[in-house]
């Protein structure tokens, strides 16, 4: 594969643009989502709201198994294939997947009532079916949101799903108010799933409608399965380390039910925390998939550049967070809550590698190097489990993070390693260092002024103190260049006039002319 050492003007222009919108998609389901989190948990109660979760992290494993497969199938190939010029292939491909994804939407829905009706908790049936019902929506609506995604498009994704979220905080919140609990939360769930994928399938229907559909070929039918298959494999595999299977154990191998209530909130806001890095990780993961359908010349700098890039966001927004955790968790939940706290700050400490995560992914996906992805998530995920089993019964949520959080660190470092080895990636291991040590910096500052100063006056002179000590260590060590200046000067061209001037004295800020 021939290097590559910069951008070109569309691609980061692609970027910016996606991340913007997906960012978007994020921020406002995080702020949505958290809200609503908070006033849930303190009339509902961590006791009450332990079963709600844990059976929130059920339907959540269900739809991750079919989140990966066929979604992902249809990303990469509808990408590939429209920026091979074959737009009538990628339409075939896309009503193939959806119509399979259907199928198994339907299946998986009725063994989950199955299940609710047989084993199920009686007096919490309600709840559950309205959350197994939700499961449908969100399987199909997949789809179509890889296709937009594939198409570079990701703003017919935002739209929606801003909508959905807002038709969610409504529901919840009277739901709440004129006393139908839980059930009503459930409800809200549903409600919106449907309306987001029943948004999403039109605006793929309507774009993609008049395009004539190209027969696809056996060979391609065959890749289509056996790449598929892999990702179905992949994400069985990965559900052990990221999407909290530990909340299995702690239900089974802690008698308090506390505990799950205690790893779901932090595990869900560290998720929601991530929205800025996450946005601009899918915007490039987006165009990865696209480039390699144009040329596979530009992956390799692409995947590193992009990398450090989600580590220069999350680092500051990660550490930050964890220094000024123990009054933020009393100031939103409450007394009741404040056990959480060290698990809250271990939980956000070790998710700063996952960050690094999508890029070698995506690179490993876009060029077919899936099984190792296989491989590396059976021995993650038997180390997750192992540690889940030795430290959830002594030690409760405390231990699930340290057991999660462990595994996910592995799985970053072993999926790098493949990724260096196969493409002889130049890693910039030395920027990554300085980034870290800025990052060091910044959390030491933080702490210092979150300690000495009481009251919420020091959570808000630690946040600034925080911020303003992490821009000058950027600054005073060189942390990032003028190739890195380049290329966001390049990303302001494309902001409104008004908000060019004050990215371009950022940029000047935190990137020193060098002479």
């Amino acid at each position: 594969m021939p290097t590559s050492t910069t951008y070109t003007p569309d691609n980061a222009k692609t970027i910016l643009r996606n991340s913007l919108w997906y960012g978007f998609e994020l921020l406002s389901g995080f702020v949505g989502a958290f809200l609503v989190s908070i006033v849930v948990a303190r009339i509902i109660g961590p006791q009450r709201l332990g079963y709600y979760s844990y059976m929130m992290m059920l339907t959540n494993i269900t739809v991750g198994l079919g989140s990966f497969g066929l979604p992902n199938t249809t990303r990469k190939y509808m990408a590939e294939h429209l920026n091979r010029g074959q737009p009538g292939l990628a339409l075939s491909i896309y009503h193939a997947m959806l119509r399979f994804q259907i199928g198994i939407a339907a299946a998986i829905t009725a063994a989950a009532l199955l299940l609710v009706f047989t084993i199920g908790n009686p007096a919490q049936c309600l709840v559950s079916v309205l959350l197994v019902l939700n499961i449908a929506p969100r399987l199909v609506g997949f789809i179509p949101s890889q296709a937009n995604t594939a198409a570079e498009m990701m703003q017919r994704n935002t739209i929606p799903s801003v909508l959905s979220g807002f038709l969610n905080i409504v529901i919840t919140l009277f739901s709440l108010w004129i006393g139908w609990d839980l059930p009503g939360v459930a409800a809200g769930l549903l409600v919106a799933s449907l309306f987001d994928t029943s948004v999403k399938l039109w605006l793929v229907h309507r774009i993609l409608g008049g395009t004539q559909a190209t027969p696809i070929e056996p060979a391609v039918r065959k890749q289509l399965f056996v790449y598929s298959s892999q990702g179905v494999a992949l994400v069985a595999l990965y559900l052990l380390v990221w999407d909290r299977s530990d909340v299995l154990f702690l239900k089974n191998l802690n008698p308090d039910d506390r505990q799950v209530t205690y790893f779901s909130l932090p595990f869900n806001l560290v998720d929601r925390l991530l929205f800025v890095p996450n946005a601009f990780a899918a915007a490039v993961a987006a165009t990865l998939m696209a480039q390699y359908g144009r040329g596979a010349e530009k992956l390799r700098t692409l995947t590193v550049e992009g990398a450090r890039y989600s580590f220069l966001i999350a680092l500051p927004l990660l550490a930050g967070f964890a220094c000024v955790a123990n009054r933020f968790v009393v100031l939103l939940w409450g007394e009741p809550y404040r056990p959480m706290i060290p698990v809250l700050i271990i939980v956000t400490l070790l998710a700063i590698p996952k960050a690094l995560m999508s890029a070698p992914t995506t690179l490993l996906q876009t060029t077919e190097n899936q099984g190792f992805l296989v491989i590396w998530g059976c021995i993650t995920g038997a180390l997750n489990v192992v540690l889940d089993i030795v430290l959830t019964p002594r030690y409760g949520a405390i231990g699930a993070g340290v057991a999660n959080g462990t595994a996910q660190t592995l799985a970053v470092l072993g999926l790098w390693i493949r990724a260096w080895r196969l493409f002889n990636l130049d890693l910039r291991l030395k920027s990554l260092a300085t980034l870290g040590f800025s990052g060091a910096g910044m959390a030491g500052a933080a702490l210092a002024v979150n300690h000495f100063v009481p009251g919420y006056t020091g959570l808000v002179l630690s946040v600034l103190t925080g911020a303003l000590v992490w821009f000058g260590l950027l600054r005073w060590t060189h942390a990032l260049d003028q190739a890195d200046a380049q290329r966001f000067q390049k990303i302001g061209h494309a902001l409104p006039g008004r908000a060019r001037p004050l990215w371009q004295a950022v940029v000047a800020l935190i990137v020193p002319e060098t002479t």
